[in-house]
Formats: C-alpha cells, structure tokens, sequence
C-alpha cells in the first residue's frame, strides 16, 4: 500500500501537536512490538508451511479426488490445517508468556446465563437466515459459479454444535457481556430500548463483509489447489523452473488465508472485528476491485491490458525475460506474504487488529504497492503496441486503477487511525519505514495523524 498524508504547519499550536506526535513515534519502537497480541509472523509462516504440505499431501495419490468425493470441498483440508497450527501455536504463546485476551479474561468472570446465551444463539440463528435470504435474492448467486462455496459451507455445518460450546464458554469470560450478538438478540425480543444499536450496526457490516466476501474468496481457492495439486502430483523440479505455478501458488497462499480469515472471526483468538470501515467511499473503493463489480468496470472504463503481455514482449531476450518473470514472481509472493502477516485476522473493510510484522514493517501498504507495481510488469502498458497513442491509453488506465487502490490505502487509514496504535505505528513509518526517501521528498505522501 501506499503512504498517506502529512505535512507539518509551523504554528506554534500545531507545533506543540507534532512534537507529542513525534514523541509517540519515538516511543513506539520497533513496530512489531507495540501490539503484543498481535499475530506472530513466525507462527503464521509455520501454518503456511503445515497448510502447503496439507495441498502437497492431497495431490498424492490421487487424494484430492477422493477428499472430493467424500467432502466435496478438498480446499478445506488446508483452511483446517492452518487454522489449527495457528490456533494452537497462539494459545501455547499466550500461556507461556501468561497473556490475557483483550476482551476475554482467563477465568470466568461471571456465572452464566443461559438466557444470554440463547439470545445470543438467536442473533446468529437470525443473522444466518438473513444471509441465506440474500444469496437467495440476488441472482449473482445463482449460477454453477458458486457451487464451491455451497460445498464449502455444507463442510462448515458439521462444527455447527460447536458453536453453543463456544457461546456458553465466552459467556462467563466476555469482560463487557454485551456484544454484538447480545443486542441483537434483545433487539429481536422486543427489547428495543435495551438494545446498542452501535453494536448492531457494526454486526451487519461485519457479516456484509464476511458475506460477499467469502463465497468469492472459497471459490477461487478451491481452483488454485486443485491446480497446484495437478502440479504437485507430478513432483517434477523442471515444472517450477516456469512461470505459472509460481503464480499460482501466490494467489494460493493469499487465498488460503483470505478463506480462514473471513471465516475465523472469533474473540477466543482476538480475530474478531473491531470496527468495520464508516465510510461509503471507502465500502465503494473496495468493492469495485472485486467481482460481480470489476468485471463491468474493468471492462468498460479500466481495461488496460491487451494481450500483448510481458513474456511475448520478451521473447526475443530470454535471460532478460527470466529476470523480469523472477521479479513478477517476487512481487506476488510479497503480496501474499502480505495476507499471512494477518494470520486469522485478514478481512477487508475491517479493523481486527493492527498488524506490524512481516512485511508491514517495512510499510503501511506492502501489499497494494506490490500488487499494483507487478501489474506495470505482466501488463506492460508502456510498451508501443500497436501504436504510441494506445499505450499512453494503456497507462492513463492503469494509472486509474492504481489511483483506486491509492483511495482504499486512504480510506483505510482513515479508519484504522482510530486506534492510536496505528496512528503511532503510521507515524514510525513516517521517519524509519523503507519508502521514508519518497514521503520526504514528496510530503503529500506522508501520514497525517488525525
């Protein structure tokens, strides 16, 4: 992602400011060390690791195939994988080091309610059948597309009896018994007046999010597995000597983490959401990156590539050709390396933590800087084909799109800086962050605090 705003008024009120923003930067320290809950990034390369020898395990044998048949959705073998090492790896740290969930204490705290625990129940139950109306309504859900994500979900059923457990469990431990499941299920009951329609306005957003996000998400990581498994089955060293399955297993990484965080949004592993994006900017930025949305707008007003793409360009140069696909491939893995940084916690449009390991301590935004610049690279816009007119086209277009995903780094500090975590970590990024060079040399690209 890209850096945000500052700039610095020589008032002396707005000095007294900078200065005790630049005395929390200072303290700050080393930017993974502010959130002590935050995910290891040591622990979650340890689930990547568990969850590429799961996929690796499943192309052997014919295996996928079988896991298919039984379960209809093989992709959840790796979700399940991760997901446990990082789970177990976390609650071993925290018991080691004797930490304390922020909302969840250690013991029980009060003794439990099973009315709360029913209107809980209740909430979700609700919550649940509003979704399935929505898939039900909007025919974007209707097709052979999705079919995946049903599986996926018939999977999930199976852990549904789990899910009282947990609600009796938190019950006693919630520091503030009243979540967001809570007031809906007063709101539900008639209990208008109790209600906190904060907290309720926050669930819908959180499961809005967790809803169109997910099926996308569950149905493209289910085609890079049984892709990579195709690869695997074949276990031959000269297969990974080419470009695709480096590709391929760049978005499979992001994906398998894009799936167990959209899934996994639960406190007992302070993955749950904090706060959801306020704005209407920021939910529209967003979405139109993804489909049913960027078909029709990138299609219609931000198509820049043709299909005159990197490796044809280079075909005549193949050692320079190796050196730009290697660099591709380093730009995607970045980005992925981005999405694994978050461990359970990843989600769009949310704030469920904030996270300052792996490559988000080089910057705030590794992951759309990436991203965007292996864009320029597979694309290759500037080159003149057919014509000099067509590629300065080529560019103003990607320069677009570039420019929305410079709006969602935007709208994204904008509300994580409610955390003054983040505001501290922002300003760190600000004096020892790797882009530190551009921001001073272009000070509209420094962070602002609010």
């Amino acid at each position: 992602m890209l850096p945000s705003a500052s700039s610095v008024d020589s008032t002396s009120a707005t000095g007294v400011i900078v200065a005790r923003r630049t005395s929390e930067a200072s303290a700050f320290g080393a930017p993974d060390r502010e959130d002590p809950a935050a995910d290891s990034f040591l622990i979650n390369l340890g689930g990547l690791g568990a969850g590429l020898a799961s996929i690796w395990w499943l192309a052997q044998e014919d295996r996928l195939r079988h896991i298919a048949a039984v379960v209809g959705y093989p992709a959840i073998v790796p979700c399940a994988v991760v997901f446990t090492f990082i789970a177990v790896a976390q609650t071993l740290r925290r018991l080691r080091r004797r930490q304390e969930l922020g909302e969840l204490a250690a013991r029980p705290l009060r003794r439990l309610s099973l009315r709360r625990v029913l209107l809980r129940l209740l909430a979700l139950i609700a919550t649940l059948a509003l979704c399935a109306l929505a898939y039900a309504v909007f025919p974007e859900y209707r097709g052979s597309f999705y079919a995946p994500f049903w599986r996926f979900l018939r999977v999930l059923a199976y852990a549904a009896p789990l899910v009282p457990v947990y609600l009796i469990w938190t019950d006693t431990r919630l520091r503030d018994p009243h979540d967001e499941l809570l007031e809906l299920g007063l709101l539900l009951t008639g209990h208008r007046r109790e209600a906190n329609f904060t907290l309720i306005r926050r669930h819908f957003l959180g499961w809005a999010v967790k809803g169109f996000f997910t099926p996308l998400m569950s149905v493209y990581l289910g085609e890079e597995v049984q892709y990579l498994s195709g690869v695997l089955r074949g276990a031959s060293l000269e297969s990974w000597q080419s470009f695709d399955p480096w590709f391929h297993l760049s978005y499979c990484i992001d994906l398998l983490f894009c799936v167990v965080g959209y899934t996994a949004t639960l406190r007992v592993f302070d993955a749950h959401i904090r706060s959801v994006e306020p704005t209407a900017l920021g939910w529209v930025a967003a979405l139109v990156c993804y489909q049913p949305f960027y078909s029709v707008i990138g299609a219609m007003y931000l198509k820049y590539e043709t299909d005159y793409l990197w490796g044809r360009w280079l075909a005549p140069w193949p050692h320079f050709k190796d050196v730009w696909g290697f660099v591709i491939i380093a730009c995607l893995l970045t980005y992925a390396l981005c999405t694994v940084a978050f461990g359970l916690r990843f989600s769009n449009l949310t704030h469920r933590g904030i996270i300052t390991t792996g490559p988000y301590r080089l910057c705030k935004h590794p992951a759309y800087l990436s991203k965007n610049l292996s864009w320029w690279l597979i694309s290759v816009p500037f080159v003149p084909s057919p014509s000099i007119a067509a590629a300065a086209q080529h560019c103003a277009l990607l320069l677009l799109l570039n420019g929305v995903y410079l709006l969602r780094a935007r709208t994204e500090e904008r509300h994580l800086s409610r955390d003054p975590r983040y505001v501290a970590y922002a300003l760190w990024m600000n004096e020892h962050g790797l882009l530190r060079g551009l921001g001073r040399l272009v000070p509209a690209l420094r962070y602002r605090a609010p």
